[in-house]
């Protein structure tokens, strides 16, 4: 294999985009929540149904309420006073509407005052707080208590509407609504019958101006039979008037067939303007005309050699083109034919038109002349006649039209005799309550419950929205451009008999955890390929991440697939490779090759599994600050031609200024996040400063998330488990 320090083109990275500070938006599971939260939120509902209880008991026994309903119905309206009953064809927004208006009638300002002067009102037990030393009622201040205790509404998809009221003792209730209801009846009894007087009032004004009108008319027929002596009037105008009538017939399809002329010819105008279409009989006739028989006759004679060049020549064959170019332009030659013949056609159809109707209005105009003539004959005649005819027709309208009032005041007289006549009924009188109407059980016990459940559940959400540190899987997905290799799990949730996470690779190979790093493996083997990187430096965020167990597993899954593979303690502050492996951390290594003191070749260990490891070296050559420089590049050059893979074990970011310029030396890195430990913004700031540097970013590793089993990965990793004692008992 070539050296990793080999100068070669890097592949292309994609240009660094910026990640916001804050790491992306907050990202809530709230199943994960709930199920982590699980033993408190069912403590607390225990502990809510516990409140509950006590909370309604105390109210039971200091604060009972008691409620009382009067109910009104809405009877309809009357259309006659012959109906059987009261018209029910209304809507339900109707019905709403006015049941609302009812409803605030009952309960208005001016009726609750009246209501409040009952002398009955006045002895009941919710009066006494008004009460002054006197014993004698505030009203003003009773009556504005009252307004925001009472309430009325409608029941909806029916014909009722309520007025509720609640009080503490259940003695008063029905007085106060009782009171209530009965002064709205009376209310509406009055209005009743002031609805008849209103109604029955404009009929009898127009009865009035009638009479008067009849009386008048009767007066002027007298003078005029007298005067013009119609009793002696013998005149016959049978022949004449049967004369203008049929002058008229006459005229009047003269007009229908001008009428008829006049719009064939402005369908012909607009077809030559072109506005309308031709009809299919102008298309029809067109190509019954010679020349237009012609062209259709050779169109199909080219159709017929256009289908014989297709399948004698194919539709590429110049010959099939140049017949359909012949083709095309016979049928638009055609068309322009058809078009010729259709104008021409439309020019004689309109000339006959226009000639027909100028015969059709000269016999108008000789028809007008008959008639007028006729009609001063007529009129002269019949005008005596007429005038007295109209004058006894207008005095039967105005006796129809009186006999018709006094019919309509009789009915309405009938109307509102009628016990219906009234559009609202109270339902029944108001009964003292039995029992309170509050607290309820079924609501105070559950609604306690509840209440402090929301309240705890609000508190854990609240507390996981602020919490800004990476937690799962879903925090990095929020982020842009963070891309996930892998998710290692806590030991803790991990359900085989794994204890060494750093080992599990190599003594615990049907752990959990070691499926986790061989899918991380896998993953990670895929990012590299792809960026050809061959020294990879893995760094964390925070001291703890975790750094050395990826490391030390993933080269040992890399030594199992055959790979050689060299793993480099890069940590020279707190190096911890020397102990995975059970090598001792005081021999040479990394520290003492850069100062000059050994060579690669002497120091470097062999693990049983074959994976070369560079400890971190004694600890007087551990100088970090040596890293910053070329010294990393020139071990890993030294290392390179004996492995195909070299692992670095780097310091954590944040507080080792080196890891930055160790990833100037290697050709790609991973950022290992450890759960609940990394804030998200700091985690977006490293993965921006990581992929500043010449070498690749290939993504990030997500250690020891909490409690996973509680979330996304249980079945997962339990499915894991299952699988692989089944494959050991196997």
């Amino acid at each position: 294999m070539s050296s990793p320090t080999t100068t070669k083109p890097r592949p292309a990275r994609p240009a660094s985009r910026a990640v916001p500070a804050t790491g992306g938006g907050v990202t809530i599971d709230p199943i994960r929540i709930v199920r982590q939260h699980l033993v408190l939120l069912i403590v607390t509902g225990v502990v809510g149904l516990v409140v509950g209880t006590g909370v309604f008991f105390v109210w039971l026994r200091y604060f009972p309420s008691y409620s009382g309903v009067a109910t009104f119905e809405l009877i309809g309206t009357l259309d006659d006073a012959a109906d059987a009953k009261a018209s029910e064809e209304r809507n339900e927004e109707t019905v709403q509407r006015i049941a609302g208006t009812e409803a605030a009638k009952v309960i208005s300002e001016r009726a609750l005052e009246v209501v409040l002067k009952e002398p009955d009102v006045q002895r009941i037990s919710w009066m006494e707080q008004f009460k002054d030393e006197s014993g004698k009622p505030n009203l003003e201040d009773a009556l504005i208590e009252l307004m925001e205790e009472i309430t009325a509404g409608y029941r909806r998809r029916t014909q009722y509407f309520d007025v509720r009221w609640s009080t503490y003792v259940k003695t008063d209730v029905p007085v106060l609504l009782n009171a209530v209801a009965d002064h709205y009846i009376k209310l509406e009894e009055k209005a009743a019958r002031n609805k008849k007087l209103y109604a029955k009032q404009p009929f009898q004004e127009n009865l009035d101006i009638i009479d008067q009108e009849i009386k008048t008319l009767e007066n002027a027929i007298d003078d005029f039979i007298n005067t013009k002596g119609m009793l002696s009037l013998t005149l016959n105008t049978t022949a004449v008037q049967k004369d203008l009538e049929d002058r008229e017939i006459e005229k009047n399809e003269v007009i229908t067939n001008i009428q008829q002329t006049q719009g064939l010819l402005g369908q012909i105008d607009a077809k030559l303007a072109g506005t309308i279409e031709w009809t299919q009989d102008d298309v029809r006739e067109a190509e019954n005309d010679q020349v237009v028989v012609r062209a259709l006759s050779e169109i199909q004679v080219l159709r017929g050699q256009l289908s014989e060049h297709k399948q004698k020549f194919g539709q590429d064959h110049t010959q099939y083109r140049q017949s359909e170019r012949a083709l095309d332009a016979r049928i638009r030659e055609r068309d322009r034919k058809v078009e010729e013949v259709i104008l021409r056609n439309l020019q004689a159809q309109r000339k006959q038109a226009f000639d027909s109707l100028e015969r059709l209005q000269a016999v108008e105009k000789t028809l007008d002349e008959e008639i007028t003539k006729k009609s001063e004959e007529m009129n002269d005649f019949v005008a005596a006649q007429a005038r007295l005819e109209k004058m006894e027709a207008e005095l039967q309208r105005l006796e129809e039209r009186r006999t018709t009032i006094l019919n309509n005041m009789d009915e309405i007289e009938a109307m509102f005799s009628r016990k219906d006549a009234v559009e609202v009924q109270l339902t029944g009188a108001v009964l003292t309550p039995r029992e309170p109407s509050s607290p309820k059980w079924f609501v105070v016990i559950p609604g306690t419950a509840v209440l402090l459940l929301g309240l705890v559940t609000a508190g854990v959400f609240l507390k996981e929205i602020l919490d800004k540190r990476v937690r799962t899987t879903a925090d990095l997905s929020s982020m842009p451009g963070a891309r996930l290799l892998g998710v290692i799990p806590d030991i803790k949730d991990d359900p085989t008999d794994a204890s060494r996470p750093e080992s599990v690779i190599r003594d615990f190979p049907a752990s959990v955890l070691a499926e986790s790093h061989r899918q991380f493996a896998a993953a990670f083997r895929r990012v590299r390929e792809d960026s050809e990187a061959s020294t990879v430096l893995f760094v964390g965020g925070m001291p703890g991440a975790g750094t050395t167990s990826v490391v030390a597993n993933l080269a040992a899954i890399a030594a199992a697939a055959g790979r050689r593979v060299a793993l480099i303690d890069g940590n020279l502050r707190r190096p911890r490779v020397a102990e995975v492996f059970g090598l001792d951390p005081s021999e040479a290594g990394l520290g003492d090759v850069i100062m000059g003191e050994a060579r690669v070749a002497d120091v470097v260990n062999t693990t049983p599994e074959g994976i070369k490891v560079l400890t971190a070296g004694t600890q007087k050559n551990r100088h970090f600050e040596r890293l910053d420089s070329e010294n990393l590049r020139k071990v890993i050059r030294d290392l390179g031609d004996s492995v195909d893979v070299i692992f670095v074990d780097g310091p954590p970011v944040v507080v080792a200024s080196e890891a930055m310029g160790m990833a100037d030396q290697v050709d790609a890195t991973v950022l290992v996040i450890r759960a609940y430990s990394e804030q998200r913004g700091l985690v977006a700031r490293l993965m921006r400063q990581l992929r500043e540097q010449p070498s690749s970013f290939l993504g990030i590793v997500l250690n020891r998330p909490r409690n996973t089993a509680g979330g996304y990965f249980k079945r997962n990793y339990e499915a894991i488990a299952e699988y692989s004692r089944e494959r050991t008992e196997d």
